[in-house]
């Protein structure tokens, strides 16, 4: 059977091509919720304390379908490369690719979006644009890029990958944006450019978006103006959000804010304060030494002087984190989220099918009726709509 008019080109359908608005547009005077999938081994977690959670991909389905389930508007996993060696553990040893793994879940989901995380010193732009279109369209419009400067040296050493300087990652991954922006809006792309050297490449199917969703989650001052100025969402400590307001200000963007927030939940409080404190006792301290250093914070030497600092470890696993029953848990995300004036929450969780089964039964009441009071509303994710 055909689809087409038989005097058309396949190529340029119609109905198939930016006929869609954007994933997750931003609704004023409303916050939704996403979770970090755990598609790494320990996750955020560098412990040994016992959790159910698995970065097999059986795992992330039930996980991904569950936060659907509950109303979450978003998921979102982070790509890693390599491992951090620690005393008995390998930190993040094992994980998956973050654009097979969301091509599945995009396949196995409805509502949900699904934010692809994509290095851009790994992968030419012109590759890039085209596996973006692919999960577009089996999402049906439901797809977000997550732009990724790099990070983590040892992993882009370990492939013999030039990490630039943090300042000259972003002009590099403008350029690479450029590029993939162009594919998805006209369908071909040509640049003459500092990095890439692009000559009438070719770029169809276009996305089923008129135009996808791209977030970042720059921290310093240079990568949170990046985000203002190329992101249509930063995902940022909530602490930040004014001084992001004030950067996006200076350079005219709309861009919305995203907090990340880690979370330990139970159905009592003293239960979380238990889970809380097994988790800082079984800490990975030489994995934690390892992170430190690696990632320029600290000096082989000094990072062991911080493992000995008292609380240090607390700190780094739980020190800004919500720890509390499920009721406490709503109410404190809606407390933190209105205080800061944040568009989402992207939640880190420790046993994430357990935690959601709780947040979505006991804590989202709560959340809901707080934000509410506060003349705001819990916004649930809907299939994008139609261009009119």
């Amino acid at each position: 059977m055909r689809y087409y008019p038989e005097n058309a080109d396949p190529a340029t359908r119609p109905g198939l091509e930016h006929c869609v608005e954007r994933a997750l547009p931003n609704v004023e005077n409303s916050v939704m919720l996403g979770i970090f999938q755990p598609n790494q081994a320990f996750g955020e977690w560098p412990t040994l304390a016992p959790n159910p959670t698995e970065w097999t991909f059986e795992y992330n389905l039930a996980t991904v379908r569950a936060a659907e389930a509950i109303g979450m508007s978003f998921a979102f996993p982070a790509a890693r490369w390599a491992g951090l060696p620690g005393d008995e553990i390998v930190w993040r040893g094992a994980s998956l690719d973050t654009i097979t793994l969301t091509a599945a879940l995009l396949a196995s989901t409805k509502h949900i979006t699904l934010l692809t995380t994509v290095n851009t010193n790994l992968l030419n732009p012109v590759v890039a644009a085209k596996y973006g279109v692919g999960l577009d369209h089996i999402g049906a419009g439901r797809w977000g890029l997550n732009v990724v400067s790099g990070w983590g040296a040892h992993e882009f050493a370990a492939m013999g990958v030039e990490l630039l300087d943090h300042k000259e990652r972003y002009r590099y991954t403008r350029e690479w944006l450029d590029i993939v922006e162009m594919l998805w809006r006209d369908g071909e792309a040509s640049l003459d450019g500092e990095y890439f050297k692009v000559d009438k490449a070719s770029g169809r199917p276009r996305p089923m978006q008129v135009s996808p969703l791209v977030v970042n989650a720059g921290q310093s001052y240079t990568g949170m103006r990046f985000s203002a100025e190329r992101a249509d969402y930063i995902f940022c400590y909530g602490e930040r959000a004014e001084k992001f307001r004030e950067i996006r200000a200076e350079v005219g963007s709309d861009c919305g804010f995203i907090g990340t927030k880690s979370v330990i939940i139970a159905a009592t409080t003293a239960e979380a304060e238990r889970r809380a404190e097994q988790i800082v006792g079984g800490a990975d301290r030489g994995a934690l030494r390892n992170m430190w250093v690696t990632s320029g914070a600290e000096t082989a030497e000094s990072a062991e002087d911080r493992l000995n600092t008292p609380g240090a470890v607390h700190d780094y696993l739980l020190g800004d984190a919500i720890v509390g029953s499920a009721e406490d848990v709503g109410a404190q995300l809606a407390q933190w989220a209105i205080e800061h004036d944040i568009d989402g929450i992207c939640l880190n969780l420790y046993d994430y099918l357990g935690d959601l089964d709780l947040i979505g039964s006991r804590a989202i009441p709560v959340f809901e009726a707080e934000l509410a009071a506060h003349g705001k509303s819990f916004r649930r994710p809907f299939v994008g709509e139609p261009v009119s």
